[in-house]
């Protein structure tokens, strides 16, 4: 099952990740998550690229974020410097509302900090297969192609209007019972939902989530920034980093470039608060006005 993903990788030692240290000495305090003397952006200029971002996906594709608890693991740094980035990101879920569990929970998001991301693909491919769902392989071999040095990819599942899990039905016609190969696999029927103007009759839920980086380009990088990219990455996976815009200011984008914001930005807290705020089953084009709103009402 997919979400085996972390529960597999979560301990890390079998993988034999080396710790680096962090870029910075872990701060004391991480102080305001919004970087200071940013500059605003226009609430319409905020509306029209989260359109852009939810027009990619679809006009009829619900939001996808975490509908269960966030469970977090932080793996390649040192001590202080996991337990740091572990910690941030925690905050970060609970400022917006994103229910996390106690630590020893079974991890449905990763940051794995590595000398090699190919390599660790490969060898996940290896010992790990059914980790990587055949979809994000393609889009982690295109990565690992452009040689990008962070790789984020998220094992998704829909679920009913409300969040919950659908219950499998009998198979389906033509394959052999209780098989869950490519022709018998069970299916899933949703009995719960009626179409409404501005909610879907499915949701759909991050299951588990992993981001890989590149343990060079954590070298010299704020901690702080680290933990707030990662935040962005794993958390919201329809905002694919802005590398194509000016504005608005996100810390996705540039990065690692050093004159890419140092942590979240007004827009990144607005977004994330539209996201876990609204209700499961909300289509994705409904996010523009509410980051808007957020945006804008945020002194």
């Amino acid at each position: 099952m997919k979400t085996r993903l972390l529960a597999a990788l979560a301990p890390v030692p079998a993988l034999a990740l080396p710790a680096v240290a962090a870029a910075q000495e872990v701060p004391p305090e991480a102080g305001s998550i919004v970087v200071e003397g940013e500059t605003l952006e226009e609430p319409a200029q905020v509306r029209a690229a989260v359109q852009d971002l939810a027009q990619r996906h679809g006009r009829d594709a619900p939001t996808t974020r975490y509908l269960d608890d966030l469970c977090i693991s932080v793996s390649g740094l040192n001590a202080a410097g996991n337990a740091f980035v572990r910690q941030r990101i925690v905050e970060n879920a609970a400022e917006v509302g994103l229910a996390v569990q106690e630590p020893g929970c079974r991890a449905n998001a990763l940051v794995l900090i590595y000398h090699d991301p190919a390599a660790l693909v490969d060898r996940i491919m290896d010992e790990q297969p059914w980790l990587i769902s055949a979809g994000n392989q393609n889009r982690l071999d295109r990565a690992l192609d452009r040689g990008d040095e962070v790789l984020v990819w998220h094992n998704e599942e829909v679920r009913d209007e409300s969040g919950r899990r659908i219950p499998h039905s009998q198979n389906i016609a033509g394959g052999t019972r209780g098989s869950h190969d490519a022709i018998g696999t069970a299916a899933r029927v949703n009995h719960g939902g009626w179409p409404r103007r501005n909610a879907l009759q499915h949701s759909r839920s991050v299951v588990s989530a992993a981001m890989i980086l590149d343990s060079d380009v954590v070298a010299g990088l704020d901690i702080v920034r680290l933990a707030d990219y990662a935040t962005m990455r794993l958390l919201a996976p329809d905002l694919v980093p802005l590398d194509d815009r000016g504005s608005p200011a996100s810390v996705t984008s540039p990065f690692p470039d050093e004159s890419g914001p140092q942590g979240l930005t007004r827009f990144d807290t607005a977004y994330l608060q539209a996201l876990y705020s609204l209700p499961p089953n909300a289509p994705a084009l409904r996010m523009a006005g509410a980051v808007a709103r957020i945006y804008e009402s945020d002194e």
